[in-house]
């Protein structure tokens, strides 16, 4: 069967159209799934396990958030960027100079959601592992 060229060419400008269409939104959709409040806790000796929290938000599309460090007396410090490449996720602080790397665990929660990430904190050269868990 022989095609137009011009429906030939209407009909490719469509499927990459479409292509593009399920990319950009499975790229924007993709980090949705991290939203909310994120707990974990480290241990580095000093007056036993201490508590973070790094609460993801989403604000005109950019997915940003805060992270507070209660005994290291570090509240509400902006986390700048997210970054998020398959199952790895990176979340940067630079006004305090850390950064979170981790790889988000395939346990899902009962809405679909990851529910736990498997990382490191790293400040200051330090690098202390760190389990972040999703706060319904």
């Amino acid at each position: 069967m022989k095609f137009n060229p011009l429906y030939q060419t209407t009909l490719l400008r469509l499927v990459l159209l479409t292509l593009g269409l399920v990319v950009a939104s499975a790229s924007f959709a993709q980090p949705l799934d991290l939203v909310g409040e994120w707990k974990g806790s480290y241990n580095i000796n000093i007056d036993g396990d201490r508590e973070v929290t790094f609460t993801l938000v989403v604000t005109d599309g950019v997915l940003s958030g805060t992270f507070d460090d209660p005994a290291a007396g570090m509240m509400a410090i902006a986390i700048e960027s997210v970054t998020r490449t398959g199952r790895d996720v990176r979340f940067t602080l630079p006004r305090i100079r850390g950064e979170y790397y981790g790889t988000i665990h395939s346990d899902l929660g009962t809405d679909g959601k990851p529910v736990r990430i498997d990382g490191d904190w790293s400040q200051a050269g330090e690098f202390i592992p760190i389990t972040l868990i999703r706060k319904p």
